[in-house]
Formats: C-alpha cells, structure tokens, sequence
C-alpha cells in the first residue's frame, strides 16, 4: 500500500499542497534527494529517518515525522514508511 507524504512548510495548507504517494523507503529516498538537490544538498539514506510523531485529526493522519540528520524536518507521512 502506497503512503502519502507532505514536504514541511509554513502551514498546513501549504505543506498539503505537496501531498504525493510513496512506495517504500527507497522512493523516498529519490523523492528527497530530488527535492534537496536544487539546493545542492546531497543525502544519504541513512542519514533519513521516519518516526511515529502524532496523530492529527484535522487530516485523519497518524503522522510520522521525517528527519534528516544535519538538515532537519523535511516532512510527513501519514504512517510508517
């Protein structure tokens, strides 16, 4: 089953703007590594990690929260990846 993810933003409403289906762990990894590379950032997937974060009613989301060591939060999920 595909998860949904959502870049980190200003709002809610514009961080589920960004909202897009994600495979497995892998397709994450491209789906960062393209979404950081304008800004030259190169990341390795071990340096990515998903946690269980809470759950939020206003999307129904039981969210997990997306890190990058020596970045931070790069955004959500709406379960474990």
């Amino acid at each position: 089953m595909d998860r949904l993810i959502r870049e980190h933003r200003g709002g809610l409403i514009e961080s589920m703007a960004t909202v897009q289906p994600v495979r497995d762990r892998e397709h994450l990894v491209e789906i960062i590594r393209a979404s950081l590379a304008p800004l030259g950032k190169v990341i390795d997937p071990e340096q990515i990690s998903v946690s269980p974060y809470v759950p939020d009613a206003r999307i129904g989301w039981d969210t997990h929260i997306i890190e990058i060591k020596g970045y931070g939060v790069w955004g959500m999920a709406n379960g474990p990846i």
